[in-house]
């Protein structure tokens, strides 16, 4: 006669793991917040902090930061391979545009055009920048 100890443990040991795994895809399928840069050939990235290289026109994004607030991972894009910028999912996140003077712009997205930027800020109007306008972009609620 077998025991049903071994069976009753395997099962067990399977639904633990089911549950740890789901736990897991959640986590990972929840949007983080902050930028979210779209690229010509449509794919997305993802980070929290952006910034432009003055001497190369290339756009850095922080995409993963040590527990210091140092990078760990950033993708660098070109300026003619990035098509916008936007907020992240939810509904209170901002970018927040700090212009040189002291002005700042709250917008959800804003669109990228060479040397200068097209600011959304509402649903029918834009504000055309230069980046030598800008003194930083953030990330904010």
């Amino acid at each position: 006669m077998k025991k049903p100890f071994p069976i009753m443990l395997l099962i067990f040991a399977q639904a633990l793991l089911m549950t740890y795994s789901a736990g897991r895809a959640r986590a990972q399928d929840a949007p983080a917040p902050g930028f979210v840069l779209s690229l010509k050939n449509g794919s997305t990235i993802r980070g929290r902090v952006l910034s432009r290289d003055e001497a190369s026109g290339t756009l850095r994004l922080t995409m993963t930061e040590t527990s210091s607030g140092a990078p760990r991972s950033y993708a660098v894009v070109a300026m003619d391979d990035a098509q916008a910028i936007k907020a992240s999912a939810t509904e209170s996140d901002s970018i927040l545009i700090r212009l040189v003077g002291g002005s700042e712009l709250k917008c959800k997205e804003f669109n990228l055009n060479g040397d200068t930027i097209s600011v959304k800020i509402g649903t029918a109007s834009t504000i055309e920048l230069h980046w030598e306008q800008i003194q930083s972009i953030s990330f904010g609620s």
